[in-house]
């Protein structure tokens, strides 16, 4: 991919792009200077996309002049598809005038960066730590100038580029850095899919089109001038080139889209040149663009002189991607192999390069070049490349003689494309390996992803299958193969509404494998099979456990989740918060996003609405950039903090937005959190006989939205409902009764504090005031969400038995801590109920924090904690200018200036 800065010439206004292509322009144009003029206020990002010749190169040219006589650089680069094969190959061109400062980074940002440009060796780094590194390099290394990256054919960016320069532009706004993309139209890739900003460019209008055939082609017949300006279409590379190729135009109606009848036409172009020069120009189309040289300027006057391309130090380059591909599909299939088989050898010193053409000159099966392939996707993976590694493993699935050495080839791309977010090849990949046949744990992985990504999955059958595989592979002595089998669907059985025998079943075999009692993995996978029948084991183990006792990531989070699912937020928190931190220090930023989303539930459920909302915020955002399942959880975490803080808009417009998702799926366990989100949000409204319907759904097997999990987390919820919205009593009293069944057997404190919670508020006058103190009594043992509900409601309790000065102490308590957790709704309600003992609160301000977006929130609070803006921006994976800009304008929200009065500004007013 050459890196370029291209200018436009003025004096140019005919022939096969510059100012002519321009004509009709002026609103594109005047988007695009508006963006570059602007650049000292603001930064950000556009996708210029169009089809084939439409003029996205123009518009590209024409804004780095516009940034040039602004005093902008620009750094440009085109992609080739050649290139796309080499992971980040895109990425180190564009960043070759910054590496030198690339000691200025933090240390795994460098490591990760050298790594994937190739000047370092090892372990594979995660394109979004190179994200952070190149975000670093463009923004915080005080450049002279304002940056404008132009990116020419960016649909064929390599994948990890294409990640990073997305990574990259979403976090510019704040920043004197915009990057353009231009993409072709029609061809699938990750930046048109990206969700950026762009301008789309549509055909010119019929007066342009006339104006720029007149400049480029004037005085053509009027039969014929109207023949092209009908096939053109407004493209204007057809208004410039259909003209060359009149004679082509023989009055039938086309019978191809516009980008083919081009190739058509520049491959007539090639009749006339001698078989020498042809085959050059094949050996040039094939090596796209990285031909080696191979002849001077006089070999390649004749392709000059048709137009075809220019020659450059003796390299020639095709004057559009259309030339390249037209010269390739005029040649024939013998051709093209033979053409393959030299460059192949030109490249013998190159071997990622010539492999790639070995694999193209094959003619049929070959296990040397498949094995050679194979040798090349482990090369990209250790690069981090899992798209190139991926397409290298299906072309040598293609070349394997072997039958089972095809079947684990298509596997193992399977499983990249599972991981790289793309289901539709997931499922063709796998199924195709299945069909050749799979060893057992092979087997097993490919029926579990193909089966949740379809969605064929059939409960109770499909837990059953895996497990006899498991079962399988312990039996011949691979017991850690068969933990990972299980591990491997631990979390969707657990949010699978099956029967208890079956849990039992597969937590039997998990017990019976030889790992120790306490390996996060084991811990996981029986906590969510079977949490009810093995939840005490597993509160023993964690009890016994800390952060440092498992100091890796994925195993803190699978101990965070065991704990999680066995009804223990208490105890799950300190794992997953390790969890997040060791992920956030290597960039890993999908599993990030998934443990985020863990823990904003626990936060959820522990009432702590201000660190809720900030985890789930960030959380939904990781997942939208990674590509990952867990959007629809984050953002109904999210909406529960945000309506209990008071954001109605945002909490109806999450909630909505999961819906839109989910609904259309039919019947989904997680249509269980939407329940629980409407409930809430109808208990923060105190429209009680709305919520308990809503909650009541979670509890209701025939019912959409049931779980047979996720009434634990609103049995408290329920009684409030209930209480306050005539709901049925004994129909409460009997899930209760069932609940307390499973919280003596399993011991989980989420249960126990609760249902004591739950029995007081439900009680009889005469009988409650004990049940109270019960209840006090557990929320006090680490659990001040439910401590500071059992006092609201005991103080409401000795309100209503006229004992009005008992009742202000816990009153006033509840407030306070209510407002110390973020819960503003609770905390109003604790205060009406304070005026109404008879005591008159102070009026209350609303809190200025409430004015912020979850974004500023977190790093208002990270600022209060005393990180710098450096430190906040590796943390959230921003700039210090960005960090910068964020807090200059959230101080006047919060009535500050500066960074000391932000704790004063975040912290709850003293107690009344």
């Amino acid at each position: 991919m050459p890196a370029k800065e291209a200018e436009i010439d003025l004096a140019s206004t005919r022939a096969d792009s510059g100012v002519a292509e321009l004509l009709g322009r002026d609103d594109e144009l005047a988007q695009l200077y508006d963006l570059i003029d602007g650049i000292g206020q603001r930064g950000g990002a556009l996708v210029v996309r169009g089809e084939a010749g439409i003029g996205k190169s123009t518009l590209l040219e024409a804004a780095a002049l516009r940034a040039r006589e602004r005093d902008v650089a620009v750094v440009s680069a085109t992609g080739i598809p050649s290139e796309a094969r080499f992971a980040f190959a895109g990425l180190h061109q564009l960043l070759i005038p910054f590496l030198e400062a690339r000691d200025r980074l933090p240390q795994p940002q460098r490591r990760a960066l050298e790594t994937a440009i190739g000047l370092a060796d090892g372990d594979a780094p995660d394109p979004f730590l190179v994200g952070l590194a190149t975000l670093g390099l463009l923004t915080e290394t005080e450049a002279k100038r304002p940056l404008l990256f132009l990116v020419e054919d960016a649909q064929w960016l390599d994948g990890p580029s294409s990640e990073v320069l997305v990574f990259v532009a979403r976090r510019l706004e704040l920043e004197p850095v915009i990057v353009l993309f231009a993409v072709r139209e029609g061809i699938a890739n990750l930046v048109g899919e990206s969700g950026l900003a762009e301008l789309h460019l549509d055909g010119l209008d019929e007066a342009s089109s006339r104006a720029l055939l007149e400049l480029t082609a004037p005085n053509l017949p009027s039969d014929l001038e109207a023949r092209i300006l009908d096939e053109a279409a407004g493209n204007p590379l057809a208004l410039i080139e259909l003209p060359v190729a009149a004679a082509s135009l023989d009055g039938a109606a086309p019978t191809h889209a516009l980008p083919t009848r081009l190739e058509q036409a520049f491959a007539a172009r090639l009749a006339g040149l001698g078989s020498d020069t042809r085959r050059l120009l094949l050996l040039a189309a094939l090596a796209e663009d990285d031909l080696p040289e191979l002849a001077g300027d006089r070999v390649w006057a004749p392709a000059v002189a048709a137009g075809l391309g220019t020659v450059d130090n003796g390299t020639f380059r095709f004057r559009h991607p259309l030339i390249r591909s037209a010269v390739a599909q005029a040649a024939t299939p013998e051709e093209r192999r033979q053409a393959h088989d030299s460059l192949a050898q030109a490249f013998k010193n190159q071997p990622d390069r010539a492999v790639w053409h070995r694999a193209a000159a094959a003619a049929g099966p070959d296990e040397e070049v498949a094995g050679a392939m194979d040798s090349a996707a482990e090369r990209a993976g250790l690069r981090g490349g899992r798209d190139v590694a991926l397409a290298a493993l299906e072309r040598a699935a293609e070349l394997s003689v072997d039958r089972g050495a095809r079947a684990l080839r298509l596997f193992r791309a399977g499983e990249l494309a599972y991981e790289l977010g793309r289901s539709s090849d997931t499922t063709r990949l796998l199924r195709a390996a299945q069909q050749l046949g799979l060893p057992p744990q092979e087997r097993a992985l490919a029926s579990f992803h193909v089966e949740v990504l379809e969605p064929t999955w059939s409960g109770a059958a499909t837990v059953r299958s895996f497990a006899g595989i498991a079962q399988e592979l312990a039996e011949a002595g691979h017991d850690d193969q068969a933990l990972q089998t299980l591990n491997a669907i631990a979390l969707r059985a657990h949010w699978e509404n099956l029967d208890q025998q079956t849990r039992r079943d597969v937590a039997q075999i998990a017990k019976q494998l030889t790992s120790a009692p306490d390996e996060p993995a084991r811990l996981a996978t029986l906590a969510l099979f079977d949490p009810v029948g093995q939840g005490a084991e597993i509160l023993r183990r964690v009890r016994q456990m800390a952060p440092l006792d498992v100091p890796d990531p994925e195993k803190q989070f699978e101990v965070g989740s065991a704990a999680s699912a066995v009804w223990a937020d208490n105890l799950a928190l300190p794992f997953l918060r390790a969890a997040s931190a060791g992920y956030r220090a290597d960039g890993r930023l999908g599993l990030l996003a998934q443990t985020l989303v863990f823990e904003a539930w626990a936060e959820v459920r522990q009432g702590a609405a201000r660190v809720a909302v900030t985890a789930a915020a960030e959380a939904v955002q990781l997942a939208e950039e990674t590509r990952r399942v867990a959007v629809v959880a984050g953002q109904l975490a999210e909406a529960i903090a945000a309506v209990e803080m008071g954001a109605d808009e945002p909490a109806e417009q999450l909630i909505g937005a999961a819906e839109a998702t989910l609904l259309p799926l039919g019947a989904n366990p997680l249509l269980s959190l939407v329940a629980l989100a409407r409930g809430r949000q109808a208990l923060a409204h105190e429209r009680f006989a709305e919520a308990y319907a809503d909650l009541l759904r979670i509890f209701d097997p025939a019912d959409a939205a049931y779980q047979q999990f996720v009434g634990g987390w609103v049995l408290a919820d329920l009684a409030d409902a209930a209480l306050q919205g005539d709901g049925d009593r004994a129909v409460v009293d009997g899930l209760l009764r069932e609940w307390e069944a499973v919280a003596t057997a399993t011991g989980a404190p989420h249960l126990d504090v609760q249902l004591r919670y739950a029995k007081a508020v439900l009680a009889d006058e005469g009988n409650a005031e004990p049940l109270y103190e019960s209840a006090l009594s557990a929320g006090a043992d680490g659990w001040p969400f439910y401590a500071a509900r059992a006092q609201l409601a005991y103080g409401a309790w000795l309100r209503r038995q006229h004992r009005m000065t008992e009742s202000r102490a816990p009153l006033r308590e509840a407030a306070h801590s209510f407002e110390a957790l973020g819960l503003l709704r609770f905390a109003e309600r604790a205060r009406r109920e304070l005026r109404a003992s008879g005591e008159a609160p102070r009026r209350r301000v609303p809190e200025a924090w409430t004015q912020l977006t979850p974004q500023e929130l977190q790093i208002a609070q990270l600022a209060a904690e005393g990180l710098s803006n450096r430190e906040i921006g590796e943390r959230l994976y921003l700039s210090h200018r960005t960090v910068g800009s964020h807090l200059y304008r959230l101080f006047p929200k919060l009535g500050v200036t500066s960074r000391t009065q932000l704790r004063d500004a975040l912290d709850p007013a003293a107690p009344d």
